[in-house]
Order: C-alpha cells, then sequence, then structure tokens
C-alpha cells in the first residue's frame, strides 16, 4: 500500500457537485434543461476553485471554507429544483454526506491499490471515473426507487433539523483529526485518519438513508390514514343520502294525500295558494335515477338535490349494472369524489348557464368505462402529470383523485384526466373480472 496522502480538492468538489446532481435529476426542476445545464456546470467551477483555494488556506480557515462550500451545494440545489426551502434542506443533508463518504472511499481505494495501478493521471483519472460512476449511479437508482412518484411530501423543521445534525455532525466527527489531532476521537497515524473518516461518512450516510426511508413510510402512512378516512366519509354520506331518500319517499306518499284534501277546498284561490306552496317546497326533487344499481342511484339522487339547489345541470347516462363486481365502498369512493371535484368546479363559475356535469357508465370491449365531465374556464395547474388541487390547504387536499387511483390500481384498471375545450375529463377504465 502506499502512502496516503490527503484527498485532491477537485476530488471533493467533483463528488459534492455529483451529489447535486443527482436530486437536480430526479426533482422537479426549476428551469428548462438549457438553463438547468448552465447553473449545474457554473456550479461546477465555483466549487472546483472553492475546493483548490481551501487547499491552500491555513488550517483555521478550512472550517470557513467548507461552510461556503455547503451553502453553493444548497444554492445549486435550490436553484435548479422546484422545491420548498425545507425539501432542498432535507435532501442536502444526504448529498452532502454522501460526497463525503464517495471522495473519502475512493481515495482510499486508490491509496491502497496505487502501487499496481501506477500513479499517473491517467491511471487517477481511469480509476476514479469508474469508481464515481459507479457509485452516483447506484445512489442514483437507489434515489429514484426510494423517492417513488411522489417527490416533495412536505418536509417539517424537524425533518430538516434532523438531517442536517446527522450530517454536520458526522463530518465534524470524521474530519476531526485534520484540525485537532489531540482528541480522544482523532487517529494518530495517516491511515487511521483515513478509516476514521471513511468509516463515520458511512455511518452518517446510513443514518440519513434511514431517517428518509422512516420519513417516507410516515408520509406513506399519513396518505392512506387520509384516503381511509375520505373514504369511510364517502361510504357514511352514503348512508345518510340513503336515509334521506327513504324520508323523502315517505313524505311523497303523504304529498299525495295532501294533494287529494287540498283540492277539496272550496275555494279557488286558496286551493291554487296552497298547490303553488307544494310545488314550490318540491321543485328541484325529480325522480330518483334507475341505473340498476342501488349505491349509485342513492348516490346520483343526493348529489341532484345539491345541484338543483344551486342551478347545476347534471346529466346521466349510467349502465349501473355493469358495476356489481366492485365493492360498496369503492362505488361510493369513487363517484363521491369525481361528483364532488367536479361540483366544486362548476361552483366557480358566474355563469349558472355554463354549470354543466355530465356522467357516463358502460362498457366497452370488456371494460367498464366510467366517465365524469363538467365544464370549467381558467387555466388548470399541472405538476407531474397530475392537476394540481386548488385549495389553499394543499397538505390537506388532493386525497380524492388519489382515492380514485388507488380503487382503480385495487381492480386492475386505470385513471386519466384531460382538459379540452372547456371541458375537464376524468375517466376510470376498469377490466370487467
Amino acid at each position: 500500500m502506499g502512502v496516503m496522502q490527503d484527498i485532491p480538492k477537485l476530488y471533493t468538489a467533483l463528488a459534492e457537485w455529483s451529489s447535486c446532481l443527482i436530486f437536480v435529476l430526479l426533482l422537479k426542476r426549476r428551469w428548462g434543461r438549457l438553463a438547468t445545464c448552465f447553473i449545474m456546470l457554473a456550479s461546477l467551477a465555483v466549487l472546483g476553485a472553492l475546493q483548490n483555494w481551501i487547499g491552500a488556506a491555513p488550517i483555521p480557515l478550512w472550517i470557513p471554507g467548507m461552510a461556503v462550500a455547503l451553502l453553493i451545494m444548497y444554492g445549486t440545489m435550490r436553484l435548479c429544483c422546484r422545491e420548498s426551502a425545507l425539501d432542498i434542506g432535507f435532501y442536502w443533508a444526504i448529498a452532502f454526506i454522501f460526497a463525503e463518504f464517495a471522495a473519502s472511499l475512493e481515495w482510499q481505494f486508490y491509496s491502497f491499490y496505487s502501487q499496481g495501478l501506477g500513479d499517473s493521471i491517467w491511471a487517477r483519472a481511469v480509476f476514479l471515473c469508474v469508481f464515481y460512476g459507479t457509485m452516483f449511479y447506484a445512489a442514483y437508482v437507489f434515489q429514484k426507487k426510494l423517492l417513488g412518484k411522489s417527490r416533495a411530501s412536505h418536509v417539517t423543521w424537524k425533518e430538516v433539523l434532523s438531517s442536517g445534525i446527522i450530517a454536520v455532525g458526522a463530518f465534524l466527527i470524521s474530519n476531526i483529526s485534520y484540525v485537532y489531532p489531540n482528541t480522544p476521537l482523532s487517529g494518530q497515524s495517516r491511515a487511521e485518519i483515513f478509516y476514521i473518516r471513511t468509516l463515520v461518512d458511512m455511518a452518517g450516510v446510513l443514518m440519513l438513508i434511514a431517517h428518509q426511508d422512516q420519513w417516507r413510510d410516515m408520509q406513506t402512512r399519513k396518505e392512506l390514514d387520509s384516503i381511509n378516512g375520505l373514504l369511510s366519509r364517502q361510504y357514511e354520506q352514503y348512508r345518510q343520502s340513503r336515509e334521506n331518500i327513504e324520508a323523502i319517499n315517505r313524505k311523497y306518499h303523504d304529498l299525495k294525500h295532501q294533494i287529494g284534501v287540498i283540492r277539496l277546498e272550496p275555494s279557488a284561490e286558496k286551493r291554487e295558494e296552497y298547490l303553488n306552496q307544494l310545488e314550490s317546497g318540491i321543485q328541484g326533487i325529480g325522480p330518483m335515477q334507475k341505473t340498476g344499481n342501488d349505491v349509485l342511484d342513492t348516490i346520483l339522487f343526493s348529489k341532484q338535490l345539491y345541484c338543483a339547489k344551486h342551478r347545476i345541470a347534471m346529466m346521466v347516462v349510467a349502465d349501473g349494472a355493469r358495476l356489481g363486481f366492485m365493492d360498496v365502498m369503492d362505488i361510493c369512493s369513487v363517484f363521491g369524489n369525481a361528483l364532488d371535484n367536479a361540483i366544486e368546479s362548476v361552483l366557480k363559475l358566474p355563469d349558472k348557464e355554463k354549470r354543466l356535469i355530465r356522467i357516463a357508465v358502460y362498457t366497452q370491449n370488456n371494460f367498464l368505462m366510467i366517465r365524469v365531465e363538467n365544464y370549467f374556464e381558467g387555466p388548470l395547474q399541472m405538476e407531474d402529470g397530475e392537476f394540481k388541487t386548488t385549495k389553499r390547504d394543499k397538505g390537506r387536499h388532493g386525497y380524492g383523485i388519489k382515492s380514485i387511483h388507488c380503487i382503480a390500481e385495487k381492480y386492475g384498471g386505470s385513471v386519466s384526466a384531460e382538459a379540452q375545450d372547456n371541458w375537464f375529463h376524468l375517466r376510470v377504465l376498469l377490466p370487467i373480472s
């Protein structure tokens, strides 16, 4: 094994830049490709120049220089990624400590095998490219799998602070021998210093990955709890609607007798007045839909009562008998959430003549098609291929569409949404067993 020298500062700069690149590629980008490439190239140049200065600066200036490098890494990710400051802070801690680990491990392996590889600049360059390429590509694949489909998930200060403490703590302990050689945690020989740095950085990486995985599990559980709660509320609404419909049916039965009594009223004026009062009282209550599925009939009737009150025209062409393979709660959730979103959208239209909703349920080539469409005006915001919620409290909303997605996946189906010619189209396609 050759004599261990310190890591070339250019290697450290390249590791820091590569760690930032992983998350720039995985997270939502703020700018186009050309602007992002320009920012990343500028960041590489600045980090390289800064690390070169740190290598020549006195030891007391080493920690302030590294603090500036950390700010550059954070600034690079913040400029390139369309995430919140807290989300970037969370990912920055992972990128920073992984860069330290990669640089330390690469140089330790190269120092160990340097006699066999030779100490030429070409041997160093080839070893660096292969080692860094393997490590950072593996980190990219791992982070891509860990992040999954959902990117930013409302990181709090607690998560950012804890991940930052882990990263900075691991960095300080792993590098304490360079600044303070006479401490209980410092290495005595050059080899010990390298081993301590590599092992502590590796421990920091593992701790941050475990922290990230735990946080993702917590976010997933929170999302599932919200979806399940929404599903339960939709089912309770269905039960309540069923009870209301039974009450309306009883009232309707009584109403027929009341009309018969009114017609016996000798005064024509009073008789007409009573009939007009009864008519206005039942205005908007049309006949209950008979689609062939009692659950769907109940949901549609409940929504029709609300639509009639707010002057929303709802047109239904549905073969409810085709829904027989679906669970009752799933039917409640799909139609309840879809109609609630459509109603909320058209209520924003000042022109009541444009408050239009269309529902269709039919089969096509052994597939069940559910279509819920509503008229809309104004732009719709997209994020990761999905329509963003317009509610202010975004952390507590948007689960209606997610619930529909989960139910579609349960039956091996799919969900699509598009806006075209002032109509929003939501389609749920389910294979018929």
